[in-house]
């Protein structure tokens, strides 16, 4: 199915494939008044002394108002089994904004998000105390490449509402929707017997063979309810992210995959079992595999509102050094599965191994719970959200998920010419301690195996 006008103003799509398996997944600690997996980015920015008219929380809130309108998959809705937009006049979009905007004087980034959990729609607060923006959606309606996309838009708008900008013509931004990943790529509905036989490989590559997987020591027990997410960070200075990246190169591996086996470095060094492997989940870009969509004479990012990742599994062996482990991981992330195939089959993939997957969040006592690190490496961010926009300059960038499970995420990702490390876990698994002393072990192997002393900003 794609977005079909089911009444005067009303668009209606299926709610699909992967974007359903993470609204599962959303959903699987709705019983304790949470939410897993949703994407938050948090940007402190500068405005430049132009002699603006208006305050710049009011032109803030009206470049969120007109980023409605490039992207109102923001405005979308759950109902049942479909995702729902409603067609928006001029008074429905200042509707939408008094729910999902606002301006907070009192409290930090790491305060308000865990208040946002679980909002049926995308919220954006200003803090002008730190000139801090964070934007926070869940996971089943943007990926975190994509928030950065949105977001380098609304940075955009705010400089075309500083000079006055242009009042949109509201009831044709149902043009704008996103496209699920399926739909986007015409994925079959009918599943040959390539496809299921794909979808079952995945299903026990995902779930039986890189299980049980060495893992990190949490606290409590298997019945321990989750408590908030928090993060922990490193960063390295412009001159050590250039000497890592040189060093790399030299040894003909990404820097991806080096973080990547460095943690599973600490990881095996730390782990109370004697497992012989390390698997972990590693979060995909499918947007490169996607046709170029009609929005692209718009102007506008293609597939930037929506999820349009996948997870592929990969696992490493205790006893190999590092430069084979993260030779494998540099080969295996380009050449490990064929991406048109899995892509022609996304709809018997997730069929088949959506439900697995949304279980897998939940504790199982017939199964312990995995306490893995999982890997989500951005790249350059900066090829996604400029610093400089006009108006204002993006001074400082990060961004995270809500974890609500024993799994950590380590997120990779390089701004302005500096490397960022940050771990994503839940305070009720993990002290803020153990989980630096996993940052700090992966530094110390960085800067054992390639020859390197890394400083941190």
């Amino acid at each position: 199915m794609v977005w079909t006008e089911t009444k005067k103003g009303t668009w209606v799509d299926e709610l699909d494939g992967a974007e359903k398996v993470f609204y599962g997944m959303s959903q699987a600690f709705r019983g304790v008044g949470k939410e897993h997996g949703s994407v938050y980015v948090a940007c402190k920015i500068v405005a430049k002394d132009l002699g603006l008219n208006l305050s710049l929380e009011t032109i803030i809130r009206n470049a969120w108002k007109r980023l409605g309108f490039d992207f109102p998959s923001l405005a979308v809705i759950v109902d049942g089994s479909n995702k729902v937009y409603q067609a928006a006049s001029a008074v429905q979009a200042e509707q939408w904004v008094e729910e999902t905007f606002s301006v907070n004087t009192s409290s930090s980034v790491d305060e308000i998000l865990p208040t946002l959990h679980s909002r049926k729609l995308p919220y954006l607060v200003f803090f002008p105390s730190s000139s801090c923006i964070l934007f926070h959606a869940s996971h089943w309606r943007i990926d975190a490449l994509g928030a950065c996309m949105v977001l380098n838009r609304l940075f955009d708008l705010v400089s075309q509402c500083a000079a006055g900008g242009v009042t949109p013509q509201w009831g044709l931004e149902y043009q704008n929707l996103s496209p699920s990943l399926e739909d986007a790529f015409c994925s079959s509905k009918v599943y040959s017997a390539d496809m299921k036989a794909l979808a079952e490989d995945i299903r026990k590559r995902n779930f039986e063979a890189a299980y049980p997987s060495a893992g990190l020591t949490y606290d409590g027990d298997n019945n321990t309810p989750p408590g908030l997410s928090h993060t922990a960070a490193i960063m390295l200075t412009t001159n050590s992210t250039r000497s890592l990246v040189a060093a790399c190169k030299e040894q003909g591996i990404s820097v991806t995959a080096a973080v990547h086996t460095a943690c599973a470095k600490a990881v095996f060094e730390t782990s109370k079992t004697s497992r012989e492997k390390y698997s972990c989940v590693v979060s995909a870009n499918m947007r490169e595999h996607l046709p170029v969509p009609p929005s692209s004479n718009t102007g506008l990012p293609p597939y930037a509102c929506g999820t349009y990742v996948t997870g592929i599994t990969h696992t490493l062996q205790r006893d190999d050094d590092f430069f084979t482990q993260a030779s494998q991981l540099t080969n295996s992330y380009r050449a490990s599965w064929d991406a048109t195939k899995y892509m022609t089959a996304l709809r018997a993939i997730y069929e088949i191994h959506g439900k697995a997957l949304a279980a897998s969040i939940v504790t199982n006592s017939s199964r312990p719970p995995a306490s893995n690190v999982t890997v989500s490496s951005l790249g350059i961010v900066d090829k996604y959200l400029r610093r400089d926009h006009g108006v204002i300059v993006v001074e400082e960038f990060r961004l995270g998920s809500a974890i609500m499970a024993r799994q950590p995420t380590l997120y990779i990702w390089t701004f302005q010419g500096q490397l960022s490390l940050s771990v994503e876990f839940n305070e009720a698994y993990y002290s803020r301690g153990s989980i630096e002393l996993q940052l700090e072990s992966i530094k110390g192997c960085l800067e054992r195996e390639l020859g390197l002393s890394l400083e941190l900003n």
